[in-house]
């Protein structure tokens, strides 16, 4: 279920002041690389069909094996929220930009530079972005420093609307947030923080929260990986866990995939 019927009627309408209505064209040209999905640039109105349809075709979600990899700087929390609920049903990972420090640069950092990109300015994943990230069954990040939230902006509102009509509706999209987050395990704290941050900065997450707070798998994924492949901990590497943990992702993706477009 990628976007509960029960939270539909709360946004429509109220998150259309969060962006414009015209149709995107930050996401429009998906491309699989290096075996990512990459979504680049603003996250705008129509950016959830696009990405729907684009792994609706089994072809293209059969390219996928390192889940999905997010370079933005936020845009329209309605469309972030679909598409997060979207990739958590089909049991995908997800990655965000990283650069190690300076002193550290010449090991690496992750899969993707700046380089990479259709515009290096979108190496970030900020506000509605960091909405899409934590909904990864596996939270990558090789290095801090590039995933940041902030209070989401009400960009437009409708002719007439009043003070009154603009708290209700940033009252009811902080409450679709929250239930959001809770559902993609993600700690409560980081609502608090989201909103503590003014819609003109942007608060980035430290090394110690994503090390704490997100990191790795999910519980029911770390669970089940512990289970079938027989680790104390997955964080253990040796090259048989890491094989059956393969497997094992490879059918939950495959499953995933199947279950959610079975009734299209």
């Amino acid at each position: 279920m990628d976007w509960p019927r029960s939270m539909v009627l709360v946004v429509v309408g109220l998150t259309a002041w969060m962006c414009g209505a015209t149709h995107s064209v930050a996401l429009e040209k998906l491309r699989v690389f290096r075996g990512s999905l990459v979504l680049e640039g603003k996250i705008e109105k129509g950016d959830y069909a696009s990405v729907r349809s684009f792994l609706r075709d089994k072809s293209n979600f059969q390219k996928i094996s390192n889940g999905v990899f997010l370079a933005s700087p936020g845009g329209n929390v309605r469309e972030a929220l679909q598409i997060g609920y979207l990739i958590r049903a089909l049991k995908l990972s997800t990655e965000a930009p990283s650069l190690p420090p300076r002193e550290k640069r010449a090991f690496g950092s992750s899969a993707f530079d700046p380089a990479d990109l259709t515009n290096r300015l979108n190496f970030q994943c900020a506000s509605a972005c960091f909405l899409i990230y934590v909904a990864g069954i596996e939270r990558k990040l090789n290095w801090i420093g590039r995933l940041g939230v902030h209070e989401p902006r009400l960009e437009t509102k409708p002719l007439g609307a009043s003070e009154a009509d603009t708290k209700i509706a940033s009252t009811e999209i902080r409450g679709v947030t929250k239930i959001y987050l809770d559902r993609m395990d993600v700690p409560n704290k980081y609502l608090e923080l989201i909103y503590s941050v003014p819609s003109n900065d942007v608060r980035w997450i430290t090394q110690l929260e994503f090390d704490a707070d997100l990191r790795g798998y999910i519980p029911e994924v770390r669970a089940l990986l512990q289970a079938k492949c027989n680790v104390p901990h997955v964080a253990e590497k040796s090259d048989k866990a890491d094989r059956c943990a393969g497997n094992v992702m490879t059918e939950l993706r495959a499953e995933a995939w199947q279950k959610t477009f079975a009734r299209d």
